[in-house]
């Protein structure tokens, strides 16, 4: 027979177990720590639950995805949101930039440079094929789709493609299908099967890592009569030689989840709030606008009736048809005013409006701040709203939304971009158009090297573009940054810069035109009020002191 627990609390009312058996703490209504008592007000009756990530959110999934997109389309604060953060994580036309680790192939960094010149252009072609047939639909260039794969993965919380191969008349037939991530389900023969080997449409090996997705054939919703049964497809994530076939993106937050949640789950009821706060104004400013203004009649609705009724003949009273008559005959005018007669002894009256929210422009900044925090960009740039932004300030908020993107983008693309360039480039090195140190054979040896890559996006942008043009050169010249970098900031490739600035000077040296001086403030050319020493018009001796001149007292004249 099982033994009851027993416990013993002392003086100081701490319990403490006997015979063997542990007391959790807080069972008793106090814990070690405040953040487990149960008798504080503000957490008396919270005790979630700790669910296991890897099925917790597969109930939720089609709820928080359909708002999410229901969002999207029909709530300009959250679309205006997306476009923004896509604009400046992904934009519309990223670029391959291929950095192989040159030091594995016992190469230096000249022969890197000229690898890499030598693979980017054959990967621009292909990802802006003039009949796209990058895409397995034909229907966008490769940098339109990771534009719209970037949006699926924020706003639906994963992204899914393909990575296929189908020869339409170019020598790579690499190709890229993307998928809405609700077709990643357990096919109905194995609805009852889901367990460590296959969840939510993934099947694992004993380590967890994924082995194939099951893709439906079609989505689950499609309302096309005639269409085929759904069947499931299982499509491996890699194929025979290692080769990438499926992607799935998503940005996990515990260790066990398998499915990503959409960015926009903990903006939804912020979002709805001020749905409904906007019409219940535009209602409030509605009604005011009709009802503009009332007529008060200092009789009773029966007075009324008595007053406009007819006669006993059927006829009106005499004396009202005699005033409309005169009224049509000399009518009061008055230019852009509309003139009413009224009753005798009856008064316009005006309603004032009344607001449901009189603070409502600081309550929809209050919700706006708390939508832009969830989806990762400022307040201003959520609402169009510049009003009090200074130097300093959107100098800060640059900085820190600078690092928020820099990582979004490198997570994402070293996840969806990285893998179909590693698939591109190995069907290169087999047609033999890209060579590589060892041959063939090499790069599957070290596919990792020889595939490393970053990715081009939009670039930074300045606040002030002389400050941190000034600052810039000022880091280069003490060689805590490089060139290339400053570059790279702004969203161009070196490569390119260095080819279009040598063909600038050699066509200006071609027309007899002298190089071009850059070491120039910018304001300071053309300007009268600076001199040869560096100075500008605010600084004219370029000892970094402004409006030194009117600070001086004037000299006095000799008498």
């Amino acid at each position: 027979m099982t033994a009851k627990p027993r416990v013993r609390i002392n003086a100081r009312n701490e319990i403490s177990a006997i015979n063997g058996f542990s007391v959790p703490p807080g069972v008793y209504g106090r814990g070690r720590r405040d953040a487990a008592r149960h008798d504080i007000s503000e957490l008396n009756g919270w005790s979630p639950g700790i669910a296991y990530a890897g099925s917790d959110y597969f109930g939720d999934m089609a709820t928080i995805m359909g708002r999410s997109r229901d969002l999207d389309a029909n709530n300009a604060w959250i679309n205006g949101g997306l476009d923004r953060r896509v604009e400046a994580v992904v934009g519309g036309n990223i670029r391959l930039s291929a950095q192989p680790v040159y030091q594995l192939f016992n190469r230096d960094y000249a022969w890197r440079v000229k690898w890499a010149a030598d693979t980017q252009p054959r990967f621009k072609v292909w990802a802006n094929d003039i009949d796209r047939r990058c895409d397995a639909r034909m229907m966008l260039s490769f940098g339109a789709m990771v534009k719209l794969a970037y949006l699926t993965y924020i706003r639906d919380g994963e992204a899914c493609g393909e990575i296929r191969d189908d020869y339409r008349g170019i020598p790579n037939p690499t190709n890229v299908l993307l998928i809405e991530p609700e077709r990643i389900s357990n096919p109905q023969d194995r609805a009852l099967t889901e367990g460590p080997q296959l969840r939510n449409g993934i099947t694992y090996d004993k380590n967890g890592a994924p082995t194939g997705y099951w893709v439906a054939s079609r989505h689950q919703n499609d309302p096309t009569p005639g269409v085929e049964p759904i069947r499931w497809e299982w499509i491996p994530i890699r194929g025979k030689t290692g080769r990438r076939k499926f992607l799935h993106v998503f940005n996990p937050r515990h260790v066990a989840q398998n499915r990503g949640i959409s960015r926009l789950a903990e903006a939804m009821v912020p979002a709805k709030m001020i749905d409904r706060v906007d019409r219940a104004e535009v209602e409030a400013a509605l009604k005011s606008a009709i009802l503009s203004f009332f007529i008060k009649s200092p009789g009773t609705t029966k007075d009324l009736e008595d007053a406009l009724a007819s006669a006993d003949d059927g006829t009106a009273d005499a004396w009202i048809s005699d005033y409309v008559q005169y009224r049509k005959e000399a009518p009061i005018r008055l230019e852009g005013a509309s003139i009413v007669h009224l009753l005798p002894e009856e008064d316009v009256v005006t309603p004032s409006r009344n607001s449901p929210n009189a603070n409502y422009p600081d309550f929809v900044r209050f919700v706006l701040q708390k939508i832009a925090g969830s989806l990762g960009i400022s307040y201003p740039q959520l609402s169009q709203d510049w009003a009090g932004i200074n130097y300093s300030s959107a100098r800060a908020l640059l900085n820190e939304l600078w690092r928020s993107f820099l990582e979004d983008r490198h997570f994402f693309t070293q996840a969806f971009c990285t893998p179909i360039y590693a698939a591109w480039l190995e069907m290169e090195v087999a047609n033999g158009d890209i060579k590589i140190p060892g041959g063939p054979a090499n790069f599957y040896r070290l596919k990792t090297a020889i595939t490393m890559a970053e990715w081009i996006g939009p670039g930074r942008g300045s606040v002030d573009p002389l400050k941190e043009a000034n600052a810039n050169n000022l880091d280069t010249a003490a060689g805590r940054t490089s060139t290339v970098q400053h570059i790279l900031e702004a969203g161009r490739d070196p490569e390119d810069v260095m080819n279009e600035e040598a063909w600038y000077l050699q066509s200006r040296a071609d027309r007899s035109l002298a190089v071009p001086n850059h070491n120039v403030k910018a304001d300071a050319a053309g300007s009268d009020a600076a001199d040869g020493n560096g100075g500008t018009e605010q600084d004219h001796d370029g000892d970094g002191i402004p409006l030194e001149d009117k600070k001086r007292k004037p000299m006095e004249q000799p008498a």
